[in-house]
């Protein structure tokens, strides 16, 4: 059952208030048991939008109108990259008494500087401490393996064109550098789905993972945690601050196959771990006699093959996260900056199937080998695009919703 589907039975779970994490600062303004809509692309699955209405204030304005809040809006992927806008600072002054007793606490260094930034940037979209945001280090990561990967293209396309020479070596290790970064950024991807609701506890989580650190990581680890849930006077379990309940950040795991975007990211990583297999035996002297006149058998079982079971799982992965941001499976969201990633990584991803497949018969055809360097060109450039636009998305968070009478 799906955290929208505890919610309607006013029966939420732990699990499914994390996953709702964007909302629980509004717990108090908006009816968290009863959303107004719920979006569901495909029937099996969870959904994936919801809007919830928002309960009348108890405060009126002069002519007796109670105030109420602007609808919220839930999105599972807006949830899986912290897109969610903060609240608020407010800063007022306190009482003497009050400050006498505060006056002796001291925050740690990276902590004041994060408070600094907000206080000083209230109005920004824009994401203050990226370092500790896995979200930021998938799409570095992409980008960086898709640059390669347009490195590569042109190592192998411009000799077909006669305009550069053949440098075997640098394109097989070219791409083995780039199959490596993209197998990296699908395991983080996987791990960013894994700890929906517990993004922030990606820093301290890789510092004790390098051996920085030593037991289980709880929320205060991270010098953004403390201030996030304070401001919202919840922990990300949904329980009030203070509480003694920790969350390990997971590195492996089982999530729930019934959300679109963990079914993708899983299938991603699979999917980049089998491609990776094509640019290990692509060096040079690891098929004996490649690429000019190699083993048949040899070549099409391990080099060419998972290229194409990599790159049908590509497709199967971009194909999920463009149906997870539409209200329908069969209706195009062009207004989401995720549809057009998954839409621009669907072009990449049948670019590196066309060329494993046309792969079989390049060295019986000069014309079918053209076409087989020519699709990852393409299909290398297309996964540069869909990054970049994936890099822009994790730098900013959404709108804040404005207050309505």
């Amino acid at each position: 059952m799906s955290s929208l589907d505890q919610d309607v039975n006013n029966r939420p779970s732990a699990s499914e208030r994390r996953s709702a994490k964007g909302l629980q600062g509004k717990a108090s303004t908006y009816s968290i048991h009863h959303p107004h809509a719920v979006t569901r692309p495909l029937p099996f699955f969870h959904p994936t939008r919801a809007v919830f209405t928002p309960h009348a204030n108890s405060d009126e304005d002069i002519h007796g109108i109670p105030h109420r809040a602007p609808s919220a809006h839930w999105s599972s992927r807006a949830s899986r990259k912290n897109r969610y806008a903060r609240r608020p600072i407010q800063v007022g002054a306190q009482p003497a008494a009050r400050e006498r007793e505060t006056q002796d606490i001291s925050l740690p260094h990276k902590e004041l500087v994060l408070l600094e930034q907000r206080v000083r940037h209230s109005e920004t979209r824009f994401k203050v401490h990226l370092t500790w945001d896995i979200s930021f280090w998938v799409a570095v990561v992409f980008v960086l393996g898709s640059t390669i990967w347009v490195v590569n293209g042109f190592v192998l396309f411009l000799p077909l064109v006669n305009a550069g020479t053949d440098d075997f070596p640098a394109a097989a290790w070219s791409a083995f550098v780039g199959g490596t970064l993209f197998e990296i950024g699908s395991y983080l991807m996987y791990v960013e789905a894994l700890n929906t609701g517990h993004e922030q506890l990606f820093g301290p989580a890789l510092r004790e993972l390098l051996g920085h650190a030593n037991g289980t990581v709880s929320e205060s680890a991270s010098p953004d945690s403390d201030s996030a849930n304070a401001e919202k006077g919840l922990r990300s379990d949904g329980g009030p601050v203070g509480g003694r309940q920790r969350f390990k950040f997971r590195w492996i795991g089982a999530g729930s196959w019934r959300e679109l975007g963990f079914l993708a990211c899983f299938v991603q990583m699979w999917a980049a771990t089998i491609f990776w297999v094509s640019t290990i035996t692509g060096l040079p002297n690891v098929i004996s006699g490649f690429p000019d006149d190699p083993p048949t058998a040899i070549t099409d079982v391990f080099y060419w093959t998972p290229q194409v079971v990599g790159g049908c799982g590509f497709i199967i992965s971009s194909l999920l996260l463009m149906i997870e941001v539409q209200k329908k499976w069969w209706l195009p969201n062009l207004s989401s900056l995720g549809w057009h990633i998954g839409f621009w990584n669907l072009v990449g991803a049948v670019g590196f199937t066309l060329c494993g497949a046309l792969g079989y018969a390049s060295l019986a055809s000069s014309g079918v080998n053209y076409q087989s360097v020519l699709s990852t060109f393409w299909g290398s450039w297309a996964f540069l695009i869909g990054s970049v636009i994936q890099l822009w998305e994790t730098l900013w968070r959404e709108d804040t919703p404005k207050q309505e009478n």
